[in-house]
């Protein structure tokens, strides 16, 4: 069970530019708000934008968040996690004794190579 890797460099940087973007656009329309009212020649060329480009990006979004949906082969039910724990996230080997544990007010993790272990604390080591 690896690590998912992050996302391609150009991805995120994309999605940095598309929320600065978003920031542009948003304080420069309070910006034109504070500047004071305009004449009505503007409101006939942005409310048609506006009727138009809301409802296409809701669309687009609808449509997207559906391929997603299909794309992950509509579950139905949750997934199942195994109850067995051989090896961690990097591959080392686990031991453990997990009824010990259970019942253990604390547990001591050592990692030796690729090995790593489950079990009472180091001694005099303060909490």
């Amino acid at each position: 069970m690896k690590r998912e890797p992050l996302r391609p460099v150009w991805r995120r940087l994309w999605h940095v530019l598309l929320v600065l973007l978003g920031w542009v656009v948003y304080f420069g329309f309070w910006w034109k708000v504070l500047r004071g009212p305009t004449g009505l020649g503007p409101l006939f060329v942005v409310i048609p934008i506006i009727v138009i480009v809301v409802p296409a990006v809701t669309l687009f979004w609808i449509l997207h968040n559906l391929h997603l949906y299909r794309a992950r082969n509509a579950r139905r039910t949750s997934l199942q996690a195994s109850t067995r724990y051989d090896t961690d996230w990097e591959g080392r080997r686990i031991e453990a004794d997990w009824e010990w544990a259970r019942g253990a007010a604390e547990v001591g993790i050592r990692s030796e190579g690729d090995v790593k272990r489950y079990g009472p604390p180091a001694a005099g080591r303060a909490s």
